[in-house]
């Protein structure tokens, strides 16, 4: 979720440190008379830096650089005269929806104060303190520890899907809750501990994982599927088609993935150089391709143990979940083993079925409890993917239902459009009628990809089979497209 144009005035100590220092989701301007200034500016951040050479307490220049587009801006010369005129200038002549200056004279922040700016002090001021009011809701903490970003305190958007469920449903393991402070209170964390709007939270761990919680936890997601892991794992038997090489190749173009493992049971020279060449396009920083002897299971298994793995994705071939489907052993078999290794990864498993690009997502709606979380995972998606998102919703029999049934589906039909306001991402509501395997396979022939929770697979023996099908998973088993398999959040005991 893009943090909008940000045009920094000044690229000296302090502008040069913020430019360095903000994340990647500011689309940023920096303006500033020093020439070899703006070229170190653009040297510390990149291509993506637009800058300006010029006089900023002219209106004409400002205009000229774009000010009127920005949603920020940031004083960060030391000169109280020229800060006090850009100011007037922005309040004067151009709607700014957040205006931040370094404040020098106390009759200085005054008047800057009086003009709406968010003012820092000049004895006070760092980057680290700029860029905590533009990324408002996080918080690094610094002049603890290795200031390196491994501490930080968030603020708990109403909209994160965290909120009002337990810590532990968001799988920490290189990172942890160190303290809650709610309402004037301090919390002790536990995993049973519900997270609740306004919550501030500060989190300790890996500097690059906690930049993906905070970002679930203040809303701004972007980054799917980092915050299981930046490592897919992809097993092959050797027999894949063209299309699942090229679905692989994909997936690493559209997903911030930049480690990956392949586990090949295929000893053909022509496979594993197949693999090279994948990873070597798509330019992964580390490249494993391990020999598969043992069972799938066991390969993935082995594959995802090694200390400092964070596993993000797994992916298989989908025609192998079709191979042998005639038969309920087979099937059962089939089943136990996705949910062996669900329970196992803890991280999302696409079955690749070679329907890519992945422009129109299906998100069929059969729990209460799921919907939520399979919706959000298919919004989070969207700004990898750019892609249109369908819920089907399986609409009870209206002789048969049960009122409690009735009450869910009217419940879900809500659920679902209160995501697409909150996510500001159109979701389309389908409603079916009918047998709700049959309607929603029927329906998934329009669409490229399938997000299914696992957490709806029943569990049970042929008996129950035979009287109370599991429709979850046998859409899962008769869909044709790619389908993501989603963990479930996980329940406290």
């Amino acid at each position: 979720m893009n943090s909008g144009k940000c045009i920094i005035i000044g690229a000296g100590n302090i502008g040069l440190k913020l430019i360095q220092s903000l994340s990647s989701d500011f689309s940023l301007v920096c303006i500033d008379t020093n020439e070899e200034a703006l070229a170190a500016a653009r040297k510390a951040r990149g291509s993506d830096l637009e800058t300006f050479s010029g006089d900023a307490t002219s209106r004409l220049f400002l205009e000229k650089a774009g000010v009127g587009e920005a949603e920020t801006v940031v004083i960060t010369i030391t000169d109280e005269k020229a800060n006090l005129e850009i100011a007037r200038i922005l309040k004067e002549h151009f709607q700014i929806r957040r205006t931040l200056a370094v404040g020098i004279t106390a009759k200085g922040i005054r008047s800057l104060e009086e003009m709406e700016v968010e003012v820092e002090g000049i004895f006070s001021i760092s980057a680290i303190g700029l860029r905590n009011r533009l990324e408002h809701k996080t918080k690094t903490v610094h002049g603890i520890g290795l200031e390196k970003n491994e501490i930080m305190e968030v603020e708990v958007h109403p909209n994160s899907r965290l909120t009002n469920k337990p810590l532990s449903s968001i799988h920490p393991a290189n990172w942890r809750a160190g303290i809650i402070y709610r309402d004037g209170n301090i919390i002790v964390p536990e995993d049973r501990t519900v997270l609740k709007p306004k919550d501030k939270v500060v989190i300790l761990g890996e500097p690059q994982e906690l930049k993906t919680v905070a970002e679930i936890l203040t809303f701004r997601f972007e980054h799917f599927p980092l915050e299981y892991g930046d490592t897919a794992i992809v097993y092959c038997e050797g027999d894949e088609k063209d299309h699942f090489f090229e679905e692989v190749s994909y997936l690493f173009s559209v997903f911030p993935l930049s480690r990956a493992i392949f586990a090949t049971a295929s000893r053909d020279p022509e496979i594993t150089g197949r693999l090279q060449r994948l990873a070597d396009e798509r330019g992964l920083r580390h490249v494993e391709i391990l020999p598969a002897s043992k069972s799938p299971l066991q390969a993935l298994e082995s594959a995802m143990a090694e200390k400092g793995r964070r596993t993000g994705l797994v992916v298989l071939s989908q025609p192998k979940l079709h191979d042998s489907f005639f038969a309920f052993s087979a099937r059962a078999e089939q089943k136990g083993f996705l949910r062996k290794l669900s329970d196992r990864a803890s991280c999302p498993i696409l079955l690749a079925g070679g329907s890519f690009p992945y422009e129109k997502v299906a998100v069929p709606c059969l729990d209460v409890g799921s919907l939520q979380h399979s919706l959000e995972t298919a919004l989070e998606m969207s700004s990898s993917l750019h892609h249109t998102i369908t819920a089907l919703l399986a609409e009870p029999h209206r002789y048969i239902a049960s009122p409690e049934e009735t009450v869910d589906f009217e419940g879900m039909k809500k659920t679902a459009a209160d995501l697409s306001t909150a996510y500001k991402t159109g979701v389309d509501i389908r409603e079916l009628k009918g047998n709700p395997i049959r309607e929603v396979t029927g329906e998934l022939k329009e669409f490229d990809l399938m997000v299914n929770d696992i957490g709806t697979w029943r569990s049970g023996g042929w008996w129950r089979f035979l009287f109370r099908p599991d429709i979850s998973w046998n859409i899962v088993r008769n869909s044709q497209i790619s389908t993501l398999i989603i963990p479930p959040l996980r329940e406290l005991v």
